[in-house]
């Protein structure tokens, strides 16, 4: 089981049952911070380690929203995905710390079509801790090109193409 994070082929290439999975990626103070910062997130539990530590769990978490963030980076979706379609069933199962290590496995377990161009891919979105927690999970359904033509004419049209300069 390595490491292969990269879904960059068309809804029809995909088979339900296919897992992809990611790299470790360690949450730092510096991210639950920058996210405090970017969201306006301040709850105590997260910015706050007097009041942290007075809590169930003793320290400060990483923000639930943050970790799903993360999960959608470190596994790394191409150019057929064309739009995110939904998020169901998101549960945060176990706390996650600062500095704890997240792991993120991808599952397929749907497809349907959508149109002639369009599918619907649904994965199982699994985030494990360094000590192989399921911390969070949720199924993501994302809107894909289906097939591998299509993809490539979206590609060439949107990829320039180097230009040699003018001679004057």
């Amino acid at each position: 089981m390595g490491i292969n994070n990269r879904i960059d082929m068309p809804c029809d290439e995909l088979e339900v049952g296919q897992t992809f999975r990611s790299g470790g990626r360690t949450i730092t103070e510096a991210d639950v911070v920058n996210y405090c910062a970017l969201t306006g997130n301040w709850i105590e539990i997260h910015s706050n380690k007097h009041y942290a530590e007075q809590t169930r769990f003793g320290k400060r978490l990483v923000q639930g929203s943050l970790t799903y963030s993360i999960m959608t980076g470190l596994i790394q979706f191409g150019p057929s995905i064309q739009a995110n379609y939904g998020i169901d069933n998101l549960r945060y199962l176990k706390p996650v710390a600062i500095d704890d290590t997240i792991y993120v496995t991808a599952e397929v377990t749907a497809k349907k079509e959508k149109d002639e161009k369009y599918g619907v891919t649904t994965f199982l979105m699994k985030a494990l801790n360094q000590d192989g927690y399921v911390v969070q999970r949720s199924e993501w359904s994302l809107l894909m090109l289906r097939r591998r033509e299509d993809l490539e004419a979206l590609l060439a049209a949107s990829l320039p193409t180097e230009k040699q300069p003018e001679r004057k």
